[in-house]
């Protein structure tokens, strides 16, 4: 059974900081193999896949033995500080977004100012103290017994994800999958016009701009909707299906392939967007619009990269299954 222990040691390396892992878990190894030696002396045969689940479950969860053997101090309690401090992180993340994103939408439809950046800070540290106030609260009622975990502290090694030790860089979370889903799907309900966005008439210094995209964009509305739906079912597979990694792999090769088709037809084809404000300067809109035009420019460029190292990554994911 060592690939339920070489999971539970990758999970728990991915959480560690990159100078001290090769030590802890070579620590951690020794540890594990000598626990399981020592049971198997006791029982005279080797451990079958359920011992070696309740063995790994009695050494703890990787987050919190990751925890236990990174330089942290305990607040809320030793066992239960590292949940609570992967919890706020993904809160602080949370907030963040909550923030920048009414920001970026003001300052992109002409209607923010110098205030928009102040007010993005002032609104993410409220949200920030709010949300790592409630989960101080959760986490001292936890740690007093007040609600109840349940089947949490049954979980099992085999449901951990395969993750390569020293190679995981290209390794998405349930979380990140879960962020990647919901932004596709807002993509694709603003695409089909489900969501309502400032494209049409928008108001800039008490004038109307109006926003013309390319005939081109019109042509490809079918692909581009195609490849979000393969998108986002790529995304839901890696929150509900972590370990499908063939056809989450097959799913990303078609969306990188269908990336670069799009960018080698909307390179040529650009201006992609065209800015129309008839009571604004010359000067001031042509300025405008070469912003505009650069920015999608470097989109394309970067986009292409990505689409290129991907096609390298998820094909090999695809050849070797993991």
């Amino acid at each position: 059974m060592s690939d339920l222990i070489d999971r539970y040691l990758a999970a728990v390396a991915a959480l560690l900081p990159k100078d001290q892992r090769q030590d802890i878990i070579a620590e951690l190894r020794d540890l594990i193999m000598n626990r399981v030696e020592e049971q198997e002396a006791v029982l005279r045969r080797p451990l079958d896949k359920r011992e070696i689940e309740a063995l790994l479950r009695d050494i703890g969860h990787p987050i919190a033995v990751a925890g236990r053997y990174g330089p942290r101090t305990a607040l809320i309690g030793p066992e239960l500080y590292p949940f609570w401090e992967f919890g706020v992180k993904v809160l602080l993340a949370i907030a963040a977004i909550a923030a920048i994103v009414p920001a970026g939408i003001l300052l992109v439809t002409g209607h923010g100012g110098p205030h928009t950046i102040s007010g993005v800070i002032n609104d993410f540290i409220a949200s920030a103290l709010t949300l790592i106030g409630c989960a101080t609260l959760v986490g001292a009622a936890v740690e007093r017994g007040w609600i109840k975990l349940g089947d949490f502290s049954q979980w099992k090694a085999s449901d951990l994800p395969h993750i390569p030790q020293g190679k995981g860089l290209f390794v998405k979370s349930r979380f990140e999958g879960l962020f990647e889903l919901i932004v596709t799907l807002l993509f694709i309900a603003w695409w089909t016009r489900l969501l309502p966005f400032p494209m049409g008439a928008l108001v800039h210094d008490g004038g109307d701009v109006g926003i013309a995209l390319s005939p081109v964009l019109t042509t490809l509305y079918w692909p581009i909707l195609a490849l979000s739906v393969v998108q986002a079912l790529s995304s839901l597979i890696l929150v509900v299906k972590p370990g499908w990694v063939r056809p989450r792999a097959s799913l990303e090769l078609i969306c990188s392939l269908g990336g670069l088709a799009l960018v080698a037809i909307l390179w040529p084809a650009q201006p992609l967007i065209t800015l129309m404000l008839p009571d604004a300067p010359g000067e001031n809109l042509a300025h405008l619009q070469r912003t505009v035009d650069l920015t999608f420019k470097v989109m394309m460029v970067v986009a292409a990269g990505v689409y290129l190292i991907k096609l390298f990554v998820d094909g090999r994911r695809l050849v070797r299954g993991k």
